[in-house]
């Protein structure tokens, strides 16, 4: 009769040990790897909205370029840097003027799947990011360096809910979903101050100023 030999239990609790200490040692390096998808969603925003706000200022039916009339001191009534222009202009069937041109314009560069009931301003896009464009209004005419603000939950109405200043609701560096990116007149971008983390995720490029 052959007899089959199999593993002591000191045996098997050697390898328990073995396979524990592996799973210690590999499971932070796999986390670490594992992609953070708000980080990728800021970056994503972040570029998406420096498209938008470029393909806006260098369309010079929507935003002519009236900057040579600002270098004629009092007298520069035709003086415009850019989003300042506030005059009414037809955009795919549309007219947008006044308050509402560039966060009109703005909205309509997006895929937007469905808009607050209470501010049409603030809406949600297919991709679930929630844009808040309510103080992107009142650009001061022949103010070049005037500044809105977008103010974004990367994950719409998802939890934390809070940008990563937001203390008090737990929010911090490692873990928050909204950031605001300020829109200067001319065209120029930035994130805000307050959010600190967001701008390390973005990659350095001409367009970021702080």
């Amino acid at each position: 009769m052959r007899r089959f030999k199999g593993f002591t239990l000191s045996e098997v609790m050697v390898a328990l040990a073995v396979i524990g200490v592996l799973v210690a040692v590999v499971t932070p390096a796999i986390m670490k790897t594992k992609p953070n998808k708000n980080k990728m969603m800021v970056k994503k925003t972040f570029y998406s909205v420096e498209q938008i706000v470029s393909s806006l200022i260098n369309d010079a039916k929507l935003y002519p370029d009236y900057t040579e009339g600002c270098d004629d001191g009092d007298d520069a009534t035709e003086c415009y840097y850019g989003f300042d222009y506030t005059t009414e202009t037809g955009y795919e069937g549309t007219l947008y003027s006044g308050d509402d041109k560039f966060r009109g314009l703005f909205k309509a560069k997006l895929n937007v799947s469905r808009t607050d009931s209470d501010n049409d301003y603030i809406f949600y896009t297919n991709d679930g990011v929630k844009w808040d464009l309510s103080d992107t209004k009142g650009w001061t005419q022949g103010n070049a360096n005037d500044s809105k603000s977008i103010k974004i939950d990367v994950n719409g109405d998802a939890d934390p809910n809070c940008r990563q200043t937001d203390t008090e609701n737990g929010c911090s560096a490692t873990n928050f979903d909204q950031y605001v990116i300020n829109v200067q007149t001319n065209g120029k971008l930035g994130i805000d101050a307050g959010d600190a983390e967001a701008q390390k995720y973005i990659e350095i490029n001409t367009s970021l100023r702080n």
